[in-house]
Order: structure tokens, then sequence, then C-alpha cells
């Protein structure tokens, strides 16, 4: 299952919820979230593109 985890957006700004792999520090983007952890505060409704992407790629392979 996966999971989704605030952080950095990818190319610099403010957060945004990435999508992680079980049991992974980086997300489906390629950003590593264990060097940035975002705390209670760091609050958002943006999702990560990428993340979003991938994940759809993933779950479309699933289907086949």
């Amino acid at each position: 299952m996966y999971e989704m985890k605030v952080g950095l957006a990818s190319g610099g700004g403010g957060h945004v919820w990435h999508v992680v792999s079980p049991h992974g520090d980086s997300s489906l983007c390629g950003t590593d979230l264990s060097a940035v952890r975002a705390k209670p505060t760091h609050d958002t409704d943006r999702h990560c593109a990428p993340c979003m992407v991938r994940l759809q790629e993933l779950l479309d392979a699933q289907k086949q």
C-alpha cells in the first residue's frame, strides 16, 4: 500500500503531498523524504504532480 507524506516540492518551493512506496523514504518522484521531515504545522492541500502521474502509471500497469 502506498502512503502519502508531506515534503518539499521536488523543484523547490512549498510543501506538497508525495506518494511513497511501502517502507520507503523516497517518493515516487525520487524526492528523499528522510532528510527533511515535515512537521505537523506543515499542512497543505497540494499534491506532487510527478508522484501522482507515476502512481497512475503503476495502477494502470496492475490492471493489465
